[in-house]
C-alpha cells in the first residue's frame, strides 16, 4: 500500500530523533506514559477486520481536524476562521477551495469536499501513525523563543482508540537549521513532521491515490448552518459602492437578532445560528455578498455580518469569543 511520499521523506528523522529522546516529544506535563496501543494495532473500524485502524463513522463525527487558534489577529478573522483540514467518519474531506486576490473578498470562505473510501481513510491513518507522533497529547510551545505572537496549529486526531490532541506554536516558521535556545531535538524533529503533514494535508489528492476516491474531483462544499455575527453600523460612514447595500432577507428584525456577543466586534454586536430553511436562506444571499457588504431592513438602518459556515462536526451554538482566542 502506498504511503504519504512527502511524509516518509522525514519520518526516518522524526523516528530516530523520538528514539533517541526516548519516544515522542514531551508535553507540559507529561511523564512520557501513553496508553496508546502499539503500531499496527487496531480495535477494528465501523465494521472491524484485523489490521485496521478503529475510526468514528458517523457523517458528523470528526477523525481528524486540523485548525489554528490565537495569534495577533483581527477579531473578523478570528470569528470567521475555519479548520484547514477535516476528514469526518463517512470519508468526507473538507479543506479550503481556490481563494481569490479579489477585494473586497467574497462574504463565505471557499470550501471543497470530497470523500474518501475506508482504504482511502485507512491509508491516511496509517500514514499519521507511521509519524509515532499522535500517542498523546503533546504541546509543542518551543517556538515562542523565537517568534512573538504567532497562532497555535491544533491537530486533533480520533482514531485507534484514542481522541489525541497536539498543539503547535509558529507551525512552519521553523526554517532549516534555525536553532532555537532550550527546544529539544526530538521537538525541532516533530515541528518538522507537522510541517509536512500540514501541507501534504492540503494537497491530499496528490498522495491518496484515485481509486482511493468516491468520486472524481472536488466538489464546493455548502453548509446548511452559519453562525452569523450582526452588528448595527448605522453610524459609521459607508463606502459608495454599487450593491453594497442589500436589503434583510428574512423577516426577523436584525436590531434583535441572537443573543448579545460582547464587545469584541463591535458594540452592540449579536450571535445567532441559521440553518434549515433560514440556512439556505442565508446560503443564498451570502453567495452574493461581499465582505464589505451591509443589509438593510427599513432603509435607514445598515447591519453588517460576519458569517461563518459551520461543518458538520461543529456544534450549532455561539461560543464566548475573546481577543486572540
Amino acid at each position: 500500500m502506498k504511503r504519504f511520499s512527502a511524509l516518509l521523506l522525514v519520518l526516518p528523522v522524526v523516528l530516530a530523533a523520538c528514539a533517541a529522546s526516548g519516544g515522542s516529544p514531551p508535553a507540559s506535563g507529561d511523564d512520557g506514559a501513553s496508553d496508546a496501543p502499539p503500531p499496527g494495532a487496531s480495535e477494528g473500524d465501523g465494521g472491524g477486520g484485523e489490521g485496521v485502524i478503529e475510526h468514528p463513522t458517523g457523517a458528523d463525527e470528526p477523525i481528524l481536524v486540523v485548525r489554528s487558534q490565537g495569534g495577533f489577529v483581527m477579531a473578523e478573522f478570528t470569528v470567521r476562521n475555519v479548520p484547514s483540514f477535516v476528514l469526518l467518519g463517512d470519508g468526507r474531506v473538507i479543506i479550503p477551495g481556490v481563494q481569490t486576490l479579489e477585494f473586497p473578498g467574497p462574504a463565505l470562505p471557499a470550501l471543497q469536499e470530497r470523500t474518501l473510501t475506508e482504504e482511502g481513510i485507512q491509508e491516511l491513518l496509517s500514514a499519521i501513525e507511521e509519524t509515532d507522533l499522535f500517542t498523546g497529547d503533546l504541546e509543542l510551545m518551543g517556538m515562542q523563543q523565537m517568534v512573538a505572537d504567532a497562532s497555535d496549529t491544533v491537530f486533533e486526531l480520533d482514531a485507534a482508540g484514542l481522541d489525541t490532541t497536539i498543539v503547535v506554536y509558529a507551525l512552519g516558521m521553523l526554517m532549516p537549521d534555525m536553532e532555537v535556545p532550550g527546544m529539544d531535538p526530538a521537538e525541532v524533529a516533530a515541528h518538522e513532521t507537522l510541517t509536512r503533514l500540514s501541507e501534504s494535508l492540503l494537497t491530499i489528492d496528490t498522495f491518496i491515490p484515485s481509486e482511493m476516491w468516491e468520486s472524481e474531483g472536488w466538489q464546493p462544499y455548502e453548509a446548511d448552518a452559519f453562525r452569523l455575527y450582526v452588528t448595527d453600523v448605522t453610524d459609521q460612514p459607508v463606502e459608495d459602492l454599487p450593491g453594497m447595500i442589500r436589503d434583510w432577507p428574512t423577516d426577523d428584525d436584525p436590531a434583535v437578532f441572537g443573543e448579545p456577543a460582547g464587545e469584541f466586534l463591535g458594540p452592540g454586536t449579536r450571535c445567532g445560528v441559521v440553518e434549515g430553511e433560514l440556512g439556505a436562506t442565508w446560503l443564498a444571499e451570502l453567495s452574493q455578498a461581499r465582505e464589505n457588504t451591509l443589509w438593510s431592513d427599513d432603509g435607514a438602518r445598515r447591519f453588517r455580518v460576519l458569517a461563518r459556515p459551520l461543518l458538520p462536526h461543529e456544534q450549532r451554538t455561539c461560543p464566548e469569543v475573546e481577543p486572540g482566542a
